[in-house]
């Protein structure tokens, strides 16, 4: 097996600049060099990959994710799940959190349990790659690429009714820790975002000891007042879940939620740029408010995202797709989306005016930061894993590289 590639003549996108032309250069699954391409050659025998015309950035990270190409993270299992991991290498994405929706414990109980089997999946099948390569076995394994899944987000269900937006009622309450004790157990340090409304009972303290259990408190479907989000942030609170939707808003007499989030550094704002769920001009007004360092590109895709239209699932739940919008059965309740990663990365740059570099920072970085795997991934960088995508000046994918490998290839781009 050949564990070299040079990715040649591209516009790569490094966490300092464009480097135009740009090469790559992965061995054995990490990213060997990264700069121009003068005074530097593939090695022999590389695999190369011609991006001329193209962008080369870092795999894409998606950290509120609910499915893909029919299959939902809480309704299809751990083979469900592997399916969604292979699905989303089309959009450049590499790495994801699995992320539920406000259920029963024993639903949430089992989502963790799918995740962790789908996990375990991935890491037989990268076993059984390297073994192959190592003991330089004629016969073929055949093992099917995917993104990495890099641990869940927990969306809900200690939420406000008031702000459920899509989520079910019956899985909604007020923090218990009994509940959240269990759950962390079960994930054994899988749980990287915790969705909460700080303004329930027990909502500050169910901050503080989520934040001293390693887990990101993400404030989201919250009636909070300003006052309240400023003590859910002095209580450790680190993040917003998809800005301006399903939380109190921005009013010049009574500030909510989203006013803080916009105002307050100490918060990492998601941000669903579909033009649906966040008007251009507010997605604008955010990236002027928050910058590079507090913001994350999100979906909130569902099991619909890359079908069409159609009536698919979120949880319990049905939806349906009309074009970009995704709601349930009413026509009026948004319900997640439609959305891929490559297409939040060509609306950002559209609708808000940052550049390459502030992209990669949004869609790569910070969630990779949030995943807790920003050492490894989230930017192309000498010593890195090779996750890379390689995309048309429309971001249309043409290659995702998972470690080194091409995980993903457009034969028509």
């Amino acid at each position: 097996m050949n564990n070299r590639l040079a990715i040649i003549n591209g516009s790569v996108v490094t966490p300092q600049s464009v480097i135009a032309p740009g090469l790559v250069l992965c061995e054995a699954g990490h990213i060997r060099y990264v700069g121009p391409a003068q005074g530097s050659e593939p090695d022999e025998g590389s695999q190369v990959i011609d991006a001329s015309g193209c962008y080369v950035l870092p795999g894409l990270i998606d950290t509120h994710f609910h499915g893909s190409g029919g299959d939902d993270v809480m309704a299809n299992g751990a083979a469900g799940i592997g399916r969604i991991a292979r699905s989303i290498l089309q959009y450049g994405t590499t790495g994801f959190l699995a992320t539920t929706i406000a259920a029963r414990h024993s639903e949430l109980l089992r989502a963790v349990a799918d995740t962790i089997e789908a996990e375990s999946s991935q890491a037989k099948s990268g076993q059984a790659k390297s073994g192959q390569a190592k003991s330089g076995q004629t016969k073929s394994v055949q093992v099917e690429p995917a993104a990495a899944i890099l641990g869940l987000h927990i969306e809900g269900p200690y939420i406000n009714q008031k702000f459920k937006g899509a989520q079910p009622a019956a899985g909604i309450r007020d923090p218990n820790f009994d509940e959240c004790r269990e759950l962390l157990e079960a994930a054994a340090g899988r749980i990287k975002i915790m969705t909460l409304a700080p303004e329930l009972p027990g909502g500050l303290e169910l901050i503080r000891w989520l934040t001293e259990h390693n887990v990101i408190a993400s404030l989201g479907h919250s009636d909070a007042d300003y006052d309240t989000a400023l003590a859910a942030i002095e209580a450790g609170a680190k993040r917003a879940t998809h800005l301006f939707n399903a939380m109190s808003g921005v009013h010049h007499r009574q500030p909510g939620l989203a006013a803080a989030a916009l105002n307050e550094p100490g918060l990492c704002a998601e941000l669903i740029c579909d033009g649906v769920h966040v008007h251009p001009q507010m997605a604008r007004l955010a990236w002027r408010m928050k910058g590079r360092a507090g913001l994350a590109l999100v979906t909130d895709a569902t099991a619909a995202q890359g079908v069409g239209d159609g009536i698919f699932t979120l949880g319990d739940f049905q939806i349906q797709v009309r074009g970009n919008l995704c709601t349930l059965l009413d026509g009026v309740t948004i319900a997640g989306s439609v959305l891929t990663m490559n297409g939040a990365a060509r609306n950002a740059l559209h609708f808000t005016g940052m550049d390459l570099v502030d992209l990669a920072h949004t869609a790569a970085l910070i969630p990779a930061q949030a995943c807790g795997v920003a050492a490894r991934k989230g930017s192309l960088e000498a010593g890195k894993d090779a996750d890379i995508a390689i995309f048309k000046a429309d971001f249309t994918t043409v290659y995702t590289i998972c470690a080194g490998q091409v995980a993903y290839q457009n034969l028509t781009a």
